[in-house]
């Protein structure tokens, strides 16, 4: 089976105006437009002959937006979008409409919730266009929050932090971003403090929704089998008549303070588990500094050839080593998770690891970055091969504020030379930059 890949198209094709909209700019083959009634930006791709559309709704506020006490809202909302509305109450839709259209089409859909967005999606076959748009106009504005509502998800919300804090490698990370970030909200984990939690209210998520869940906070994406005039006329239609509120949109704009030495943190439990984790603070995404980064983190962690795992695994001091890098629209913090094998010690590990990257030099990495950079390259390619990737990708870099990165980032991982590898491991690696956990199995 053939894919279809984007393409660059013609530029300076005319495009036939669409009532109700201002064309802003073509990103290849993707379209952008704006709505004039509510300044919701939509983003329009035709992919002919599959017969499935995918829609995707990404709003601009996720963790990062969060204030002192308040941790996890963002993500408790997301739960609750999938609560009934007025209309479904009417209309005796006791699941809700987006579970029911899910049981009725057989369509995949979900949402997720990070520290720049927050996104919800479907993909299902052509005919339902309309009515998914209807479900995710309605929940724009209209989910009925009420205590007696979110009671019984707030104890699911619990019940999957108590799942991911139970995971060692996920406890330390929580204290890893509270350790490496003094003031910023980047600071706390997407799902919150438990603290938080339980302390939620249907008050603080009305206000909450009532902030950040508007058309010009907000971007529409449709990838799939229908022509511009279908999609935009039936947007238009669904959404034109919601209005944003009066104010304006919250912003928390935080100066993280200076950092001026290694930051360090230990957690303590009960487990036969032992981790030290290697923090960095990187450059926002799409940054070509972002993407340094990553192709530096494949040369120290990216399968059985990388630095770190030749060193420590095949050593046998570590059973493992791995990594996390963010696409965050600001400066946030990435990870090297080493778990040490039974009888090693953590300043052992974190000793080894740092003289090793600390050491590394062109010459050392040049083999290892040409493959992190084939690799990454195909994986760009193929991740613009079906509709669920590509508005996945084109989430991250909408919520970072630069959609023009999307066209060029083929170019730009093709630009990254070994000496920028081996700058980024130098800078990096700075005692001023790094933030160093342990987590400590106490075997009972």
């Amino acid at each position: 089976m053939s894919k279809k890949v984007l393409s660059a198209s013609n530029k300076n094709a005319k495009l036939v105006p669409v009532p109700g909209f201002v064309f802003e700019r073509r990103l290849d083959q993707i379209e952008e437009y704006v709505l004039k009634t509510n300044g919701l930006h939509v983003l329009y791709l035709q992919r002919k002959d599959t017969g499935v559309v995918t829609t995707n709704i990404t709003y601009f506020v996720g963790s990062k937006d969060e204030s002192r006490g308040e941790t996890g809202v963002a993500h408790m909302l997301e739960h609750m979008l999938f609560k009934p509305t007025a209309h479904d109450v009417a209309h005796h839709i006791a699941e809700g409409s987006a579970m029911h259209f899910e049981r009725k089409t057989g369509s995949t859909l979900n949402a997720n919730t990070w520290k720049d967005r927050t996104t919800y999606y479907f993909s299902y076959p052509r005919e339902y266009f309309t009515e998914a748009l209807r479900i995710e106009a309605d929940r724009m504005q209209n989910v009925i929050l009420t205590d007696n509502v979110l009671t019984p998800e707030q104890g699911n919300v619990l019940s999957e932090f108590d799942m991911y804090n139970g995971d060692p490698q996920f406890a330390l990370a929580v204290q890893m971003y509270s350790t490496a970030f003094h003031s910023h909200p980047y600071g706390h984990e997407t799902i919150g403090y438990r603290e938080d939690i339980e302390d939620f209210t249907a008050e603080k998520l009305q206000r909450y929704y009532k902030n950040y869940y508007r058309p010009d906070n907000a971007v529409l994406m449709v990838v799939g089998d229908i022509d511009r005039t279908s999609a935009l006329t039936a947007i238009r239609e669904h959404f034109s008549t919601i209005t944003n509120p009066s104010s304006l949109i919250p912003r928390h704009l935080v100066r993280e303070p200076k950092q001026e030495g290694i930051r360090r943190v230990s957690i303590k439990r009960p487990s036969t588990t032992d981790l030290v984790s290697i923090g960095f603070k990187h450059p926002g995404f799409p940054k070509k500094e972002w993407f340094t980064n990553s192709i530096m983190l494949d040369v120290l962690v990216g399968g059985p050839e990388s630095i770190l795992h030749k060193l420590l695994v095949d050593t046998g001091v570590a059973a493992h080593v791995a990594s996390s890098l963010e696409p965050t629209a600001e400066t946030n913090l990435a990870m090297i998770d080493i778990t040490l094998a039974p009888g090693e010690t953590h300043e052992k590990i974190e000793a080894t690891a740092l003289k090793a990257i600390k050491s590394l030099t062109v010459p050392a990495i040049e083999q290892l970055v040409k493959k992190a950079k084939a690799k990454m390259i195909t994986q760009e390619f193929f991740g613009r091969t079906e509709s669920l990737q590509i508005v996945a990708e084109l989430t991250e870099y909408a919520s970072a504020g630069d959609l023009s990165a999307y066209t060029s980032t083929q170019a730009i991982l093709a630009s990254i030379a070994t000496k920028d590898v081996q700058k980024a491991l130098t800078t990096a690696f700075m005692d001023t930059n790094l933030t160093i956990g342990y987590f400590i199995g106490t075997q009972q």
